[in-house]
């Protein structure tokens, strides 16, 4: 009898160890699974966390914050935490909620917490006004708003994709002992401003969780540390990697390069306060002699194609006409009011010596910078290149004359946005000072159009006023270059340069 008994004790005894065994092997893989982490390091750092400002990028970049709608790969507007939107009349729009979605602490967003972070967003962040023109915003239910515009806003859908209108709960906005409560996958664990930002994955997520527990963003904005750091192991992957070090990348052996078209546009701006390129003769005369096919090939290494106008020309909107300048660089200068002594152009008996900006974020501004100070001078333009650490704020001043520049200028898919933000006379953003009476009329004109046939003529006939009006030479689009460690996965390359950390994001195991 006894024996018998001893059976089943046996194979519970059995049973025991073996699910205790499969237990701590499921344990061992969860543990594995939540132990992974990735590092990167980006340009820019932000100021702050709030996600209503200038920071928004940053934040956006980070994984955490997210807006009501978002852009697919043809730049088309798709749910994301609206589900959907329809248009009520040409002011109004309605946008239905996601009804799962929580903050990062845990509260739920509600039609009341997006209309809260909306207005914050309009009254902290100049460009949320150009964006989205906003009259009223109201609750109909806990997850559905009504949009009033000003004006029949025609790109208010797409306008709602910018990170500025990254959706939040604004009560901790403002609370310095806690990080702001967004809705991302992917929460901040600890900001170290200027050097560091680590994220935590996001448990209680909407959405897809994220495959790795963590990531450690690293703010190095000078390219050639970005690219040490990324061959030395410091960081897993690199943003913004300088045309000029892709060959040591891919020699590099367990890097790899990964580039995308991008939507960006390197230009050279003129300042229209400064007397010594107000005379469009002058600003025609600098812009025929820039070396753009140098710097295309020389510099660029083919990653990109030459700049015509605002807007790379694979976008239907940025077919603008080909500027053809019959006139030679001296018949434009001596029509701009100088004369050369010596090889020197002089008004006044006053060489014309110009300051040229640029920054450290992009190095190749920099090399670009120095290819035209050079074609300048051979030319008879004195030019002095001056490296800034923060170019919009030095830009806010009036002691220059030429600024190296580059914005992504399509990133809601649509030409609007950035045609206001930059060409508007009234915008704080138009940061060439540029004024014209023509462009202001076509913009109003664009922004209450509907038909994306007539947006893009508008848009089009803007690009050629503004490229016979010449406050900027556009240089070259270029493609977006990472470099990634082999054992980092799914990090997809957008042009949409703030969708960098998803949830698909993963690493190998080593």
């Amino acid at each position: 009898m006894k024996k018998a008994r001893s059976y089943p004790v046996i194979l519970a005894l059995l049973c025991f160890v073996f699910l205790a065994v499969a237990g701590c092997s499921e344990g061992q893989d969860r543990a594995e699974s939540d132990s992974k982490k990735l590092s990167f390091a980006f340009p820019w750092s932000p100021k702050s966390l709030d996600p209503h400002g200038s920071d928004s990028w940053e934040v956006m970049r980070s994984g955490a914050g997210e807006t009501l709608v978002k852009l697919n790969e043809d730049l088309k507007p798709e749910p994301w935490l609206a589900s959907s939107w329809e248009r009520k009349n040409r002011k109004t729009w309605i946008l239905t909620l996601r009804k799962n979605v929580s903050f990062h602490n845990g509260e739920k967003m509600s039609a009341e917490s997006v209309k809260k972070s909306l207005l914050r967003s309009n009254e902290k962040d100049s460009k949320v006004k150009d964006l989205l023109n906003l009259e009223t915003i109201r609750v109909i239910d806990n997850h559905k708003i009504e949009i009033v515009t000003k004006q029949p806003n025609e790109a208010l859908i797409s306008h709602l994709a910018d990170p500025s209108t990254i959706i939040a709960d604004v009560s901790t906005l403002d609370e310095k002992e806690e990080y702001p409560a967004l809705t991302g996958a992917f929460q901040f664990e600890e900001f170290n401003k200027d050097e560091s930002l680590i994220m935590k994955r996001n448990e209680g997520y909407w959405g897809q969780k994220a495959r790795v527990e963590e990531i450690d963003i690293k703010f190095i904005s000078d390219g050639n540390t970005r690219l040490m750091a990324l061959q030395s192991g410091d960081v897993d992957g690199a943003v913004d990697i300088s045309t000029d070090q892709i060959s040591v990348l891919k020699n590099s052996g367990n890097i790899n390069v990964l580039t995308a078209p991008s939507l960006r546009t390197h230009m050279m701006m003129f300042n229209m306060n400064s007397a010594r390129v107000t005379n469009p003769s002058v600003r025609q005369a600098i812009d025929k002699v820039l070396p753009r096919e140098e710097i295309l090939t020389a510099i660029m290494k083919n990653e990109g194609t030459n700049g015509n106008g605002p807007f790379p020309e694979v976008l239907s909107f940025g077919k603008v006409k080909k500027r053809q300048e019959n006139q030679s660089f001296d018949s434009l200068m001596k029509q701009g009011g100088y004369t050369k002594e010596e090889g020197v152009w002089t008004k006044g008996g006053e060489p014309l010596q110009l300051t040229m900006l640029t920054f450290p974020q992009r190095p190749e501004l920099t090399v670009m910078a120095e290819t035209i100070q050079s074609s300048l001078l051979k030319e008879g333009i004195k030019v002095k290149v001056r490296s800034v650490e923060n170019i919009d704020d030095v830009l806010a001043e009036d002691n220059w004359d030429l600024s190296m520049y580059s914005m992504l200028t399509a990133h809601t898919g649509d030409p609007q946005y950035f045609l206001n933000l930059f060409y508007n006379s009234k915008s704080l953003a138009n940061v060439s000072h540029y004024n014209s009476a023509e462009v202001d009329k076509l913009l109003t004109e664009l922004n209450q159009t509907s038909g994306e046939k007539e947006r893009e003529e508008i848009a089009i006939k803007i690009g050629n006023q503004i490229n016979k009006d010449i406050p900027q030479s556009f240089i070259v689009y270029p493609n977006t270059v990472f470099g990634v460690d082999e054992k980092v996965k799914n990090f997809e390359p957008s042009p949409i340069e703030y969708y960098y950390i998803t949830p698909n994001v993963d690493v190998s195991p080593s």
